[in-house]
């Protein structure tokens, strides 16, 4: 089975002005440079977010993950998004693995592309991962349709994962042999690693631990 999608788009349904705009461009440049679609859960647009059979096989089968980080991606109300970046963990550990690469940056299949929120990114995000800065962009609106800069980024990440499909495209039958199979992880199988992933708390004004 060969991988059928460049990129799968991870997101809070509540921020579908983002990935509207998103799609919009990433699959026009990536037009460029793969014969692929860019894969995005048109249910949750409209405001769903529940899985099914058709997400994880598209999962299994896209390239990369794109993150759309606010600082609600990761929430333990809402877990969907944190599974999907779980399951992609394990995707591109495999995946990697097979290619005979680290695990590490430079060839890393999860992409994050943070809108808001920056001082919230995880500690593993931060120092393990490329990651992109669009803070300084509009949330949606032809403003960034036409601005040079976001143009540039958004070329740099299709150019990013035309890279990774092209290594990829040397062992996908292997690596997505079971994607008919693949399934997320269970809610309760990621509580613990979901934990390491939210902001830390603030402490309250005078609840300093005393030494």
């Amino acid at each position: 089975m060969p991988l059928q999608y460049s990129c799968f788009i991870s997101y809070r349904h509540s921020q579908d002005d983002i990935v509207q705009d998103l799609v919009t461009s990433l699959g026009t440049e990536l037009g460029r440079w793969l014969d692929m679609e860019v894969y995005v859960d048109k249910g949750r647009l409209k405001g769903g977010d529940f899985f099914n059979n058709e997400l994880a096989k598209a999962l299994c089968e896209s390239v990369c993950l794109i993150v759309v980080y606010t600082p609600t991606y990761f929430s333990k109300h809402h877990s969907y998004c944190a599974r999907e970046y779980r399951a992609m963990e394990q995707l591109e550990e495999q995946r990697l693995h097979t290619l005979g690469l680290p695990q590490n940056k430079q060839h890393g299949l999860i992409i994050p592309i943070v809108y808001r929120g920056d001082k919230k990114l995880p500690e593993s995000i931060k120092n393990e991962r490329q990651y992109y800065l669009f803070e300084a962009f509009q949330i949606s609106g032809r403003d960034n349709l036409e601005n040079p800069e976001y143009a540039e980024k958004i070329k740099e990440i299709a150019e990013y994962i035309e890279e990774r499909c092209e290594e990829l495209r040397v062992v996908e039958e292997e690596v997505c042999a079971s994607c008919d199979t693949f399934d997320f992880p269970a809610e309760h199988d990621i509580s613990d690693w979901l934990e390491s992933m939210l902001p830390p708390q603030p402490k309250l004004p005078g609840r300093e631990e005393i030494k």
